[in-house]
């Protein structure tokens, strides 16, 4: 049997349940100053995913851990076609030139899937070695 596809309200309904706080839709709905009625369409998948202001309440309120929140955003961009709220200033930052670069060389063609599997294994490696303690932060006049 193939594996249903979790959507944003799913995903947000899975933490609330599953959460110790044992908060109800009613109490999560006025945390995030939504009526009951716009709170449970969001769970159920009626209405567009939480807005960035409500999701950034919904990760404290919960306290997800960064993939968690990732993947909410993820999941609620997936839904409404835009850029992960989470990443959006990414492309005004100094950084964002080079992002904007490599994506557009993607959608040439020029970049294909192995090429972003092996960027993502290089990252994941170097946050690896970040944990441990081997790379230092450059702001903070270390070397690497």
């Amino acid at each position: 049997m193939p594996k249903k596809e979790i959507r944003f309200g799913d995903y947000i309904r899975d933490i609330r349940i599953h959460d110790k706080q044992e908060l109800r839709q009613s109490d999560v709905a006025k945390e995030l100053n939504l009526s009951l009625t716009v709170y449970n369409d969001t769970e159920n998948n009626y209405r567009v995913p939480l807005n960035d202001i409500q999701m950034e309440k919904f990760a404290e309120l919960f306290n997800l851990t960064d993939e968690q929140k990732a993947r909410m955003y993820d999941l609620a961009s997936i839904e409404t076609g835009k850029v992960p709220a989470d990443i959006d200033e990414i492309f005004f930052d100094e950084a964002g030139k080079y992002v904007v670069q490599l994506l557009r060389e993607h959608k040439a063609g020029n970049i294909d899937e192995e090429f972003w599997k092996k960027a993502i294994r290089e990252a994941e490696a170097a946050k690896e070695k970040r944990e441990r303690g081997e790379i230092y932060d450059k702001n903070e006049n270390n070397e690497i």
